[in-house]
Order: C-alpha cells, then structure tokens, then sequence
C-alpha cells in the first residue's frame, strides 16, 4: 500500500508519505530506546507511535476518523456487492476482489488504507465500479 501499486485497473498512486520519508518503513516501524539505542530485539515492530505522524500532522484521531468515514462504506459496499455477484470466476468479480483485498488489508492505529488512504479509496471504487460495469451484474441486478 505504502508504494500504492498492485490494484487492477489502478495507475501506482504512492503514499504522499513516501516523498518525504525517505527510510520508507523504517521511519515509523523502527523504534529505538530512549537513549536513541536500538532495542535488544532489534527494534523492528508493526507497532508504531503516532508521535512519528504528529512531526506533521495535529489531531491524529480527527485524521484517523475522516479516513474511516470515507473508507468503511466504501469497503463495505464492494463487500456486499462481492458477497452477492453471481459469477465468482469472472474478470471482473477475480479484479474487484483484488482491489478489496489489498484495500481492507491494510490496517494500523483502528484505520483501513493508513499507509495510503488515496489509493485504498480508488481501489475500492475501481473495484465498485468494475463490477458495476460488468454486464451480466447488470442484467442480475435487474431480475
């Protein structure tokens, strides 16, 4: 996600983050004791500190919520419609899964698409509008 590439139908939409963070994961997945030592494990973790993200954003949770308020129906509408699609081994149902897939997958800090918020919302509505498009969904919708 964080590279923003992998999505059917997708141009690559990298991570606004991955212009000005140029360790890429490290910097925030990378902690260090208070001495700036390295931990004995380490210090690799998928747990982050969201004192990385307030160097330049202010009121994390505000973040966090938008990102969900526009992410959770989308990504719940292209479940229902995946859940209900009537030929699961079509282009169209293999390419919106796809997209779902990388879309919901990618979680942190009670956020869907925290690595890339841009590209998990295209995704989902490629996804959407790639089975919506499709001509047999159509003609069952319509039954």
């Amino acid at each position: 996600m964080f590279a923003g590439t992998g999505g059917f139908g997708v141009i690559d939409k990298p991570s606004e983050h991955s212009k000005i963070m140029t360790q890429k994961c490290i910097e925030c997945h990378y902690w260090t004791a208070g001495d700036n030592k390295p931990s004995q494990k380490g210090g690799h973790t998928f747990r982050i500190d969201d004192k990385i993200c307030l160097k330049c954003h202010h009121n994390i949770p505000a973040k966090l919520a938008e990102w969900n308020t526009k992410l959770t129906p989308l990504a719940a509408e292209l479940k229902n419609m995946l859940d209900k699609y009537p030929n699961k081994s079509s282009k169209a149902y293999v390419s919106a899964k796809k997209n779902y897939g990388i879309a919901v997958s990618d979680t942190g800090m009670n956020a869907m698409g925290i690595h890339n918020p841009t590209y998990a919302q295209i995704l989902l509505q490629i996804g959407i509008s790639t089975l919506i498009s499709d001509s047999k969904w159509k003609q069952e919708k319509n039954k």
